[in-house]
């Protein structure tokens, strides 16, 4: 009866130690994918791009969140700084799915490093200042 006790005791701490082992080597592979995906907000009110957020990093996942908090409808893209071709946007939200307190969500990984911006390209909004510059490292 003391043997079997004993290899039921012995047996139950080479579980914990094997499942504690686990989960260390497990801890960096889960910090990775719990802080890969950053969040950033950005409130459009009229005429303008907020965000708390100016510089990023390539292969880093990002979640922006805009929101048009102004009273016109707006479009949104990430381009290279001072581009106005469409064309040229590394991502975009069309305005017809941005009017007036509309939130959309775009996941976005940057691949390239330079200066770009978060512009808004309807008729005369970039114009009017409708833009933030923004770095990529």
């Amino acid at each position: 009866m003391y043997h079997i006790t004993l290899r039921r005791t012995l047996l139950a701490i080479t579980a914990i130690v094997a499942v504690t082992l686990l989960l260390e080597l497990a801890a960096p592979q889960v910090a990775k994918l719990t802080k890969t995906l950053q969040k950033c907000r950005l409130p459009c009110p009229s005429f303008k791009i907020e965000s708390p957020q100016t510089t990023f990093t390539v292969g880093t996942p990002y979640r922006f969140v805009i929101k048009n908090e102004g009273k016109a409808a707006h479009d949104w893209a990430v381009m290279p700084r001072g581009a106005t071709d469409e064309g040229q946007a590394l991502i975009q939200v069309d305005e017809d799915e941005l009017p007036p307190g509309a939130t959309v969500t775009q996941e976005f990984t940057f691949t390239q490093t330079g200066d770009f911006e978060f512009a808004c390209h309807v008729t005369g909004h970039y114009e009017a200042g409708m833009l933030l510059p923004i770095t990529v490292q």
